[in-house]
């Protein structure tokens, strides 16, 4: 237990930067469907192709964010985080050259499996920062990351 009533120096700059880290995250989950046309068109997809495109995404979410909490206890929090970071930019190249439905799908299922543990990683990470007593104000931050940028929010 630590007696700490600070937070450490530099965690509001942490907190800011898993804001961003959140951000990015929910961006990932949105884009796919802010680009449906287009992708349809080009790849002559039909509504249900373009469902299960959508829907691959979440394919391993769970199933890694599961997997990698049992790592997070392990491994420190700025290598998961980095790992996760990793894994979001490499699946990006695909995207740089011609692209088919299933290259598309692997992607984003990759890419689920890399996002599903960002939201706990990212609380467990802001919480080594912050002692128990202010640890609201940063949590509610990183959440909104994985909020706020929502086109469509009703």
């Amino acid at each position: 237990m630590t007696d700490r009533t600070r937070p450490l120096k530099g965690a509001w700059g942490m907190t800011a930067l898993l804001f961003l880290f959140m951000l990015v995250n929910f961006a990932d989950k949105t884009v796919l469907q802010l680009t449906a046309v287009p992708i349809m068109e080009e790849l002559k997809l039909s509504y249900e192709q373009f469902g299960l495109l959508g829907s691959s995404f979440f394919f391993l979410f769970a199933v890694s964010a599961v997997a990698v909490g049992f790592i997070a206890n392990r491994v420190p929090s700025k290598w998961t985080l980095l790992a996760m970071a990793v894994v979001w930019s490499l699946v990006q190249f695909p995207m740089i050259s011609i692209v088919s439905f299933e290259i598309l799908m692997a992607c984003r299922i990759v890419l689920g499996a890399g996002e599903g543990p960002a939201a706990p990683i990212a609380t467990h990470a802001i919480y080594k920062w912050f002692p128990d007593s202010l640890r609201a104000l940063p949590t509610a931050i990183i959440a909104q990351g994985s909020a706020s940028s929502s086109p469509c929010r009703h």
